[in-house]
């Protein structure tokens, strides 16, 4: 977390962090007669396709959110055939707990917490009142095959709480590691030398509570 709040948290405290690790940056537009709006304000999707400031009334299960990434002026008041401002916002975040600004001072209960996290919009603080803990845990993939230099890990989020499915080898949204001479991707296993718990591809884990390392297991 360390890395962070140095890279885009330290100057902007009070508001959500924006998080780029994984997360779609995309360009929205802003419904004119908002006001200033500063880096870090949840903004809802509207009918008519723009973001405005989100309220505690919005977050529901049916709300499309972003997190704005820029501070932007749209205007004391809507002005007939204004043009929007186009703004800077990522659909993933991560909000500083008990400091999250929101329309009229409003707060969020758990209840609302959990609808933004399986949005992946998350916290940094334990949420006891939820059971449900806050942050996301990593999946690491090893390649496990040997080669020289050694290949990356590949790494994944899983928002705790929430049923993972584990990626393949190969197609879309594999790890793409190298095999072994003569030898194809079987499975993954939790120990690197194969003694931990299988896992194939496209398996699924349950109520993610913890980090995972899984290593690639080859064979002929």
């Amino acid at each position: 977390m360390s890395d962070l709040y140095e890279v885009i948290g330290t100057s902007n405290y009070a508001n959500l962090l924006a998080d780029p690790q994984g997360a779609d940056a995309i360009a929205v537009n802003l419904t004119p007669g908002n006001g200033k709006l500063k880096r870090g304000q949840l903004l809802k999707k509207e009918a008519t396709g723009m973001y405005a400031p989100a309220g505690t009334s919005d977050i529901a299960t049916t709300t499309a959110f972003v997190v704005l990434n820029e501070d932007v002026d749209t205007g004391a008041s809507v002005t007939p055939g204004a043009a929007a401002e186009v703004a800077a916002a990522y659909r993933a975040g991560r909000f500083v707990d008990g400091k999250v600004l929101l329309t009229s001072n409003g707060t969020l209960t758990a209840a609302h917490k959990l609808i933004l996290r399986k949005q992946n919009i998350l916290f940094d603080k334990a949420e006891s009142t939820s059971g449900v803990a806050n942050g996301s845990y990593t999946i690491t993939y090893v390649a496990n095959n040997g080669a020289d230099p050694a290949e990356a890990d590949v790494l994944d989020g899983a928002v705790p709480g929430t049923t993972y499915t584990v990626k393949g080898n190969s197609g879309t949204g594999g790890t793409g590691f190298t095999a072994p001479a003569s030898k194809t991707f079987k499975k993954w296993n939790t120990k690197a030398d194969g003694s931990g718990t299988d896992y194939a591809a496209a398996a699924t884990i349950s109520t993610i509570a913890a980090n995972y390392k899984l290593y690639a297991v080859w064979g002929t």
